[in-house]
Formats: structure tokens, sequence, C-alpha cells
């Protein structure tokens, strides 16, 4: 068996080592060189340099791509730029122009969104608008109201339709479980605990613990937020926040507070077979 090491000759510019076997040679790819691949994003009907974005990666950087191994990765796309403004995404090859692998983007693709479902009405002063459902995580209570009057209110998530003491507790806006203090239409946004979704449970509610009386609640139908993006902390990004501003928290997350951006996070995920 004879070895040699020879370059493919196009414009690929991968280097094999070859393997002679009864004067028929098998190349088998070792490492590439002088091939260094972005993530980019375009208007074309195909992938090309024309009208091309190049995205940073995961991490934020723009240097070359390292090698990824099965890897789970969001990207973002530049600043005032939606997946509805593109037509396809790829790994491509600035020096060769070569597309390593791409994907199309469909002009009638249904993008994920938040969805509205009931607004609070109850005792004790509780109400609020119409609750959006921002992703899987998080929920955004506009213009909520409660008395402050009882020892023991909470927001409370739970199995079934109703709320009942088997449901859990929701820290407020400010991340704390402590017994919730007076509001007056004031719009907030609150996070689901560990790893509980809004696919978990069946409804919302503001809860007296200690008394165990349901002060009001709202159903989170499974069929309304069939199309509910996943959450950012789902997708590993930590959104920028500002504690002073809900709704820059929320553009953070995905857009716009009553209706999403076009699914701005980019998840690329290998697919098992």
């Amino acid at each position: 068996m004879k070895e040699n090491i020879a370059r493919k000759p196009d414009t690929h510019a991968w280097w094999y080592k070859a393997f002679s076997i009864k004067e028929k040679t098998r190349a088998l790819p070792v490492i590439t060189i002088n091939a260094t691949a972005y993530f980019y994003v375009g208007t074309s009907k195909t992938p090309s340099a024309t009208g091309a974005l190049r995205l940073r990666d995961e991490r934020g950087g723009g240097t070359p791509l390292r090698r990824y191994r099965g890897e789970s990765v969001t990207l973002s796309l530049p600043e005032g730029k939606t997946l509805r403004d593109v037509s396809w995404f790829s790994v491509w090859c600035d020096e060769y122009s070569i597309n390593f692998g791409s994907v199309e983007i469909p002009r009638a693709l249904e993008y994920p969104k938040p969805a509205k479902v009931g607004a609070l009405r109850g005792v004790h002063g509780v109400a609020s608008d119409a609750i959006v459902v921002v992703d899987a995580q998080t929920l955004l209570v506009p213009n909520f109201s409660y008395d402050g009057e009882a020892p023991d209110a909470k927001f409370w998530v739970g199995r079934g339709d109703k709320p009942s003491p088997q449901g859990i507790r929701i820290p407020d806006e400010n991340g704390k479980e402590a017994p919730l203090r007076k509001y007056d239409r004031k719009t907030i946004v609150l996070t689901l605990p560990g790893e509980l979704t809004v696919f978990d449970v069946g409804h919302f509610a503001v809860w007296c613990e200690a008394f165990t009386v349901n002060f009001g609640h709202v159903t989170l139908p499974r069929a309304a937020l069939a199309n509910v993006p996943p959450s950012l902390k789902m997708l590993g990004v930590s959104p920028q926040t500002n504690k002073n501003n809900t709704s820059e928290r929320f553009t953070g997350a995905w857009g716009n507070s009553e209706v999403a951006s076009s699914s701005k996070p980019i998840e690329c995920v290998r697919q098992h077979q």
C-alpha cells in the first residue's frame, strides 16, 4: 500500500491523504485549509455573494467558523432584519464563493409568534387587559390591577382549567415570591420558573395561598398556544434587559408586545435520523 499526500485539483482547497490500492486511488478527506466559512443569509434566488449578509456566530464573534460536531446553535440576524427579509441561510465560503450547505426560507413560512389569551377579572380588584403569552416561558400582563389587601396573594399556574392548592408559584416581575403588593394598571412581565413552560400548565391565576382562594384566573388553551415561540432561555440566549422599562425588556425577546417580529433568532439544530 502506497501512501501519498495530494491536493484535490479544484477550488475547494481540501487536502487529502491518498492511498494507492491495486492501481486505484481512493481519496479520504483529512483537513481543510484555505477555505474559511461563515454563516450567511441573503435575498437572491440561490445562495451567492450578491446581496448576502454575514451573520455573527453563536458567541457573537465575526471570525471564520470553528469546527462543529452535531451542536445546536442560535444565531441572530443583523439589527432591523427579520426572516421575512431573506430567502436563504447558508454556510458560505468567501474565498472560493462556495455554498457548503444551505436551507431555503419560504415566503409563506408561518413564524412562531406570541398569542393572546383571556383577561383577568376577579375579586380584590384583580383585572387586566388580554394576557399575551410572549413565548413558552414568558407572560405579559398588560394594565394589571390588584388592591393588595389580601395576606398571601401570589401569581399562580397549574394543570387543568382552574387553580387549586396543587399549583405552582410564579415570581413577580422583580423575581420575588413575596405576597403581592398593590398594583394599579401596571404592565408586568412574568417568567415561569425553572424548566416549566406554558405547555405544562392549563391556567394562570392570582391565588391566595394561605386561604386557598382564587382571586381571578385565565385558561391557557393548548390550541391557542400551538405556535408560541420557545423562550430565549430554551434557546440558550441571554437577552439584554432593562429593569426600568418593561417594553424594552420585551423587545429584547421577540420584538413587539402585541405581535412577534418575524422570528429573529435562527436555531440550527442537528436532525436526528
